[in-house]
This record gives structure tokens, sequence and C-alpha cells, in this order.
């Protein structure tokens, strides 16, 4: 069985019979990867806790002829991300963006552009204040790399730029709306510009740097309403996790 030695991150988990699990991995030279943990759950598990949802190390598997099930063989821990873990909030949004990257990657694909991102999401999120905030750049940014960028600068239906003041920002069609085109889409929300323009910033902003950002409470609202509808729209998913934040999100509100 050949033998395969990589970065990697655990986006996600489960049982796999008494004593085993399945472990989901994103790694930075063969994608995502599923590979059966055997012995995990197991009172002498040669893994510790090693294997943890979030955990990055250097993961080594085997691969077996016409089997897309790997083995896990060995997992160095480089790094457990206690920050994030240290506080419910910030494990949250950290569960939210690994079941994001699980969500709208597929196996056997390999981008190290979104693990680079998936690395620097979890170091943003033991050091931002604006966790909220540092999603949104991270929605934008995964959107950007795997190839399902809304378009933010010019209508999405006739190429025109949109009005100064407010817009309105199509799921469907992929973007942003003038007022000539809004007929296109009448379900479309409406998107203030200076929530269009921080979307632009965001783009392009480093996530570790976010307490450098101030966005208002508008901001917040559009951009969490206009960015859960494209997702969950392009991957045709519901996230669990992002259900938790909307709880978590309303729970601090009252």
């Amino acid at each position: 069985m050949p033998v395969q030695k990589t970065d990697a991150i655990v986006i996600r988990s489960y049982p796999f019979g008494e004593f085993h699990k399945i472990i989901i991995f994103y790694t930075s030279d063969f994608g995502k990867v599923r590979a059966a943990a055997y012995g995990v759950r197991g009172p002498k598990s040669r893994f510790g806790g090693s294997l943890e949802l979030l955990n990055r190390g250097t993961l080594v598997f085997s691969e077996r002829p016409n089997k897309d099930l790997r083995i896990v063989q060995e997992f160095g821990l480089t790094d457990a991300f206690d920050g994030i873990k240290a506080d419910y909030d910030r494990t949250t949004y950290g569960c939210y963006l690994a079941e994001l990257v699980n969500a709208i990657e597929s196996e056997h694909s390999a981008n190290q552009g979104v693990f680079r991102l998936l690395q620097h999401g979890f170091d943003g999120l033991t050091r931002v204040n604006d966790i909220a905030l540092l999603a949104r750049g991270f929605e934008l940014k995964l959107l950007d790399i795997t190839g399902f960028a809304p378009q933010l600068s010019q209508c999405v239906v006739c190429s025109s730029h949109p009005p100064r003041n407010t817009l309105r920002f199509s799921t469907r069609l992929g973007g942003v709306l003038c007022d000539d085109c809004t007929h296109n889409d009448s379900n479309a929300p409406i998107l203030a510009r200076g929530s269009c323009e921080l979307m632009k910033f965001l783009r392009r902003c480093d996530l570790v740097h976010l307490d450098r950002v101030q966005a208002s409470r508008l901001n917040h609202r559009e951009l969490q309403l206009v960015l859960s509808r494209f997702i969950s729209y392009h991957t045709e998913l519901t996230l669990k996790s992002l259900e938790l934040i909307e709880d978590l999100n309303s729970s601090q509100r009252m």
C-alpha cells in the first residue's frame, strides 16, 4: 500500500464501529482526504487526542487500490489551536470554517490556497476581536479561490456600474444588480454601498489584521444575510455550525 505524508488539518470526524473513527482532513498536498483511524476511540489509543477537530499536524496515511477510504498511520500534532478551543464562540466559528471547507471542496482535488486560507483563518480566530467579520472575510476568500466569487464591482446582468447609495444582491444570479436590472430577481435583498465596499475590502485584507477594520451593525447584518444565502444556494447544503452561530448571535442580541 503506497504511503503518503502531508501537512493536514482535521475538518470533520465521526464514529466508525465501536473503537474507530473516520477522519476528514484537509491537506496541503492532496486536498480533502477521508481516512479511517483504527482504535482511536479505544482506551489505549496510540493517537491520544491528536485527531481532535481543528487540530493541525503531519499526516501519514496509506492508500489501498480502488478504495477511497485511506488509513491513518500516524498524525504528529503541530498545533491544537488552544486559543480557539479555550473560547466557546471561537470554537463555534472554527467549526464553521472547517465545515464550510468540507462542504465546498471535493475529494482528490488539491488546492494549497484553500489549505493556507484555513490555516490563516484559524490563526486569525486566536487573535482578532471581531470573529464574525473574520468569518465573512474567510467566506469571501474561499468563494474566490474555489471559483464561486460573487460579482461586486458591476451589475451581474448588464455589467454597468451599480448605483452609489444602495443596490441589490442576487444570490441566484451571482452578484449585485443595478436599478435597471432588479426585475431579474425580485427577491434580491438591499445591500448598502458601504457593505458592498466592505466585502471588496475583505477579499484582499489579511485575516489576522482585521482589528483595523470597523464594521457597523448594518454591515454585519447585511453581509451575514447575503453570504449565508449565497453559500447555501451554491453548496445546496445547510451547515449545522452556521445554525449554531445564528443561535449564538441571537442570544447576544437579547
